[in-house]
């Protein structure tokens, strides 16, 4: 079973690795992860799906101007995918917004990413919002959100 734990730097490299699998980056994964890493913002937060002292799955957490939290970057080992990670990872996204006080949590997908589509109604989210060239030009993106449901 995995554990879910903040990101220390020496998850950088299983980070990599995984970007490398999960999209066209390949070598440049390293330079985009360090420059979205250089991007934080004060109060995002990155988490980890563990096995064994290997980070297999990442989240970055960002709260945005609404006080809703955004789920950025999600992300899975192929190797561990199906799995239940990235659900158990969606699950500290929840936690962390309801503490946070945020009403709702969003993630947002390319929409041409029909695995992270189906993801994301499969944890409940819904469609909220296509947003025209958010990844550049002519790459679209459909952003998807979620009540955080409130707990006494």
């Amino acid at each position: 079973m995995a554990k879910i734990r903040k990101y220390e730097d020496r998850d950088f490299v299983d980070y990599v690795a995984t970007l490398e699998k999960t999209l066209s980056w390949r070598r440049k994964a390293a330079n985009e992860l360090t420059a979205r890493l250089e991007k934080l913002k004060r109060g995002d937060q990155i988490w980890v799906a563990d096995i064994n002292e290997r980070a297999i799955g990442f989240m970055i957490l960002s709260l945005n101007k609404d006080k809703s939290l955004e789920v950025d970057w999600l992300d899975v080992h192929p190797d561990f995918q199906h799995m239940g990670y990235g659900t158990l990872l969606l699950e500290k996204a929840t936690k962390v917004a309801r503490a946070k006080g945020a009403r709702w949590l969003s993630i947002h997908t390319q929409v041409t990413n029909k695995k992270m589509i189906g993801f994301t109604a499969k944890n409940g989210f819904e469609l909220f919002e296509k947003i025209k060239d958010f990844y550049g030009k002519r790459k679209n993106a459909l952003r998807f959100r979620k009540v955080v449901p409130f707990n006494p």
